[in-house]
């Protein structure tokens, strides 16, 4: 077998970038970043987690039922900072949640010119059941990995995304 390299973009056998090209490695976690993001939020896993959850809901309707369950009521502009959506966005989706008994909107008493929105038992179950089905996917995607796999993985990816919260330069974001 060759001999295994270090130095910037070079390969080691069976391809890949070699053990130490930081560079290399930097540009595979990216690419694997923007998969697992891609496939994770794409039209395909969403149409399987809604047939295997039978909760038709769109996937923005879906990150503001996700919101609501976690944090509880919201108002529109929280709800949307929440789910890195837009607020115009935010506001039809709570109207055709609402129109589908999913949510209830309130206005603020504190401030009538806001909307609280908050989860109807019946979004509360969907949302459940949704969750439940996408559990059930994740746990076949990693049905062959051990336990142990499975927690370092877990925590390797909480250190990233703690990472990623985190502007350049130690500020954090908003």
């Amino acid at each position: 077998m060759p001999e295994t390299t270090t130095a910037p973009g070079s390969t080691r056998a069976g391809g890949g970038p070699a053990a130490g090209d930081r560079c290399g490695d930097l540009r595979r976690v990216e690419q694997a970043i923007t998969g697992i993001s891609r496939i994770g939020s794409g039209k395909a896993s969403a149409r399987l987690r809604s047939e295997r959850s039978g909760v038709r809901v769109s996937r923005p309707g879906v990150a503001i039922l996700a919101a609501l369950a976690h944090r509880g009521e919201l108002r529109v502009n929280d709800l949307a900072r929440q789910t890195g959506l837009e607020v115009p966005l935010v506001s039809r989706e709570v109207n055709r949640l609402a129109a589908e008994g999913r949510v209830l909107r309130r206005s603020d008493d504190s401030d009538g010119r806001a909307a609280l929105v908050s989860l109807t038992e019946q979004g509360r179950a969907d949302f459940g059941d949704y969750r439940r089905a996408t559990d059930e996917i994740i746990g076949e995607t990693f049905a062959a990995w051990e336990p142990d796999e499975l927690h370092r993985l877990a925590a390797t990816l909480e250190r990233v995304l703690a990472d990623f919260s985190r502007r350049p330069g130690g500020g954090h974001p908003g």
